[in-house]
């Protein structure tokens, strides 16, 4: 099972996955992607994912986990571009 969360911090577009394992474990990443590399011009998109390296039991911990990681990089600037 996957859910996915989308939404726009600071000057990034945010997207959280968080995948459920064979384990019952749940497992998070985020990936950045520029507002400003969303142009009509352009076909390449290029982002930079994170993996939290923590494990979770349940879907709505392993999201907010992932938002909350999302939200202080985007804040920050610390996405890794």
């Amino acid at each position: 099972m996957v859910s996915y969360t989308f939404f726009d911090e600071s000057s990034y577009f945010c997207f959280c996955e968080a995948r459920k394992q064979v384990d019952r474990v749940w497992k998070a990443s985020v990936r950045f992607e520029r507002k400003a590399d969303h142009t009509e011009e352009k076909t390449l998109i290029r982002g930079m994912a994170h993996k939290l390296v923590a494990d979770f039991r349940d879907r709505e911990e392993v999201l907010s986990a992932a938002c909350d990681l999302a939200l202080e990089r985007a804040r920050t600037g610390d996405v890794g571009f």
